[in-house]
């Protein structure tokens, strides 16, 4: 049996709300950024961030929609990312291939058939330690609001080769904030910092011009507010190339990240142990080489949560983190005991499945592991809190 690595740390008031990206993928865009023969674009940069919306704990990514009507046998058509994030079919196409060719992304053949995988995924992912201790992590978040405001077509229409991998400084650097400020942060509008317009035109490797189009387009994201504006009127003493306009110029701005990216922690363990339980689960089923459809994965981690959140009841007998473990092993053990004998191939939705397994092992958990005092003891603290019995509890 399994056993969940949880770690305890100093509580954090706020995290970034979005999705996981690795610090050496980061790394590595920087590297074949500079590179001078055939350097990553800015489109294959914002596909890959893209593409990080749509995989689970182990990199697979069995969708490129979160549209459920679409039919499984289309989910995995370019188009769907094209139309998604309002982006054009050629460039998702071009950019796609290309990440396959830089083996950003791999095509992976199952027995339920082909799926794609962002390469190294897992195998960061397993050396996560605590999800929410921000200082030691080695993931970033991209703030989920990033993707809803539909900035990449212009970025990529305007040409910014380096917009992309400024951006995902940007969100690696407000992560950092919050981690290591995590005990005097009370307010996400003290996350704060100053930026030159030189720097701003040496990250971006264009003019003053430019750099003033670029924030324009991620101003709803990442907001920078100019410090000192210099206006400077046409000079009338000038006889050769006057100047008929007037120019502003900005040497700093104070930059900030807007509000609806931060999401207020105050579930901290909750979620480390949902984190937990689901990485647990995807490492269990993909190593057993278990094939399970987008949807049934999404099944699965629903009855994760709903397990987790019935396990949050226990915490006053002190057994949450037990029960989590003792269902997700449980649930697990079965499904792998019948995909070696063979008989998992009788399921008609493994997602159902599953969610039955995790209540026969709750049901299990309660005969074997829950005494009659402890079962009291969940009663009156849940009774005290809501003013009701809990239903969770079998009678």
């Amino acid at each position: 049996m399994s056993h969940l690595k949880l770690n305890s740390t100093v509580k954090q008031n706020f995290v970034i709300k979005g999705v996981k990206f690795f610090k050496k993928n980061l790394d590595k865009i920087r590297y074949d950024s500079m590179i001078t023969d055939h350097p990553i674009t800015t489109s294959e940069i914002v596909v890959y961030m893209i593409l990080h919306l749509h995989t689970d704990e182990m990199g697979q990514i069995r969708s490129l929609t979160k549209d459920k009507n679409i039919s499984e046998r289309k989910q995995l058509c370019i188009s769907n990312l094209a139309k998604d994030h309002d982006l054009t079919y050629e460039t998702v196409k071009k950019a796609f291939d290309s990440l396959i060719e830089r083996n950003y992304i791999a095509e992976v053949y199952d027995a339920k058939g082909m799926h794609y995988e962002i390469v190294d995924y897992a195998k960061y992912n397993q050396q996560t330690n605590n999800p929410l201790d921000q200082e030691n992590l080695n993931y970033f978040n991209i703030p989920l609001h990033l993707f809803e405001e539909k900035i990449f077509g212009p970025l990529i229409k305007h040409r910014f080769h380096k917009g992309a991998l400024l951006i995902l400084e940007l969100c690696q650097f407000f992560a950092r904030q919050i981690g290591t400020n995590k005990k005097s942060i009370d307010d996400v509008a003290k996350v704060q910092a100053t930026r030159r317009m030189e720097y701003l035109k040496k990250a971006l490797n264009t003019t003053a011009k430019r750099v003033r189009l670029f924030l324009n387009i991620i101003h709803n994201v990442f907001l920078f507010k100019p410090n000192d504006e210099i206006v400077k009127n046409p000079s009338s003493s000038r006889i050769n190339r006057v100047r008929e306009f007037v120019q502003v110029c900005v040497k700093t701005y104070t930059l900030s990240l807007h509000p609806a990216c931060y999401l207020e922690n105050d579930k901290t363990v909750q979620k480390r142990e949902l984190a937990a339980a689901k990485k647990e689960m995807a490492a269990r089923i993909k190593h057993a080489k278990i094939p399970v459809k987008w949807r049934d994965t999404l099944d699965i981690n629903n009855s994760i949560s709903r397990i987790v959140k019935i396990a949050s009841n226990l915490d006053i007998i002190k057994k949450s983190r037990d029960m989590i473990t003792y269902a997700v092993s449980t649930v697990a053990d079965t499904l792998e005991d019948m995909h070696l004998k063979g008989s998992i191939k009788e399921i008609k939705s493994i997602g159902a499945f599953v969610n039955k397994l995790f209540t026969k092992a709750w049901e299990e958990y309660q005969v074997q592991r829950i005494t009659f005092e402890e079962r009291h003891e969940i009663i009156t603290d849940y009774m005290i809190k809501y003013g009701e019995p809990p239903i969770f509890l079998k009678r």
